[in-house]
């Protein structure tokens, strides 16, 4: 069976040196305002689902709270594993969104940076979302953030090119059965390799109608990382729901 292509291309040097430059001000500024709307209780227990290097749990931890970081990518895992440990009341696990998580009872779980919408079937998605519902306490909120797909395909660059440490990016992108491709062709020296990324085009409705179909209330619904009003030209699809 061949790997999906998040199992391929996020496992690969070429894809750390290719995001290296996340924004990280924009990141914690983004988890501020989130906790000025959520304000958790000192201690709470955050789940971060598909959680990358950890950039949101490490800020999350480092503010007070308990966090428990999850993603399928081995290399992105232990990654964030260095510099924290358990006893900092931080840990990270390689899993797969769509497998039933251990932990329960827990007071939030986040999904962020558009984090979703990799797997071919709706079922596969509304898994990952029954499981976020399931490792939640009673009152449980949840935070799905997305990219506002109207927004993206309206302004969707075909191609670009970008040079990283004398490696090459040819990025084109194009739509494709309802997902937004991006055909990576990296050329490092002598060697050229291609890479997908393939992501859903959800609108507003399909992530509100999917989370609702798991059991949430939803609460909120924003449209940019400072959690302003959602609009049809809003660069972001932030959904808070509750258990």
């Amino acid at each position: 069976m061949s790997k999906e292509w998040f199992e391929t291309w996020f496992d690969t040097k070429y894809y750390h040196l290719l995001y290296r430059n996340r924004n990280e001000v924009e990141a914690r500024q983004f988890i501020d305002a989130l906790l000025r709307f959520l304000t958790p209780e000192p201690g709470s227990q955050f789940i971060d689902v598909a959680c990358g290097k950890g950039r949101h749990s490490k800020y999350l931890n480092s503010l007070g709270y308990k966090v428990t970081g999850i993603d399928l990518s081995e290399n992105s895992i232990n990654e964030a594993r260095l510099n924290s440990s358990d006893d900092d009341g931080i840990q990270f696990h390689q899993q797969d969104i769509r497998e039933p998580f251990p932990e329960k009872n827990l007071d939030f779980a986040v999904n962020l940076f558009t984090s979703f919408g990799y797997f071919d079937s709706e079922e596969e998605h509304q898994l990952a979302l029954n499981n976020m519902y399931d490792n939640l306490a009673a009152g449980g909120k949840m935070v799905l953030d997305y990219m506002n797909a109207s927004e993206v395909l309206l302004s969707l660059k075909r191609e670009e090119h970008r040079e990283v440490d004398g490696v090459h990016f040819k990025i084109r992108r194009y739509i494709d059965d309802g997902s937004i491709i991006k055909e990576i062709t990296v050329t490092d020296n002598d060697e050229t390799h291609v890479f997908e990324e393939r992501v859903k085009a959800f609108s507003k409705i399909d992530l509100e109608s999917l989370i609702a179909n798991s059991g949430f209330k939803i609460c909120a619904t924003f449209g940019s990382y400072n959690l302003e009003p959602h609009t049809e030209q809003s660069s972001r699809v932030v959904i808070i729901a509750e258990k």
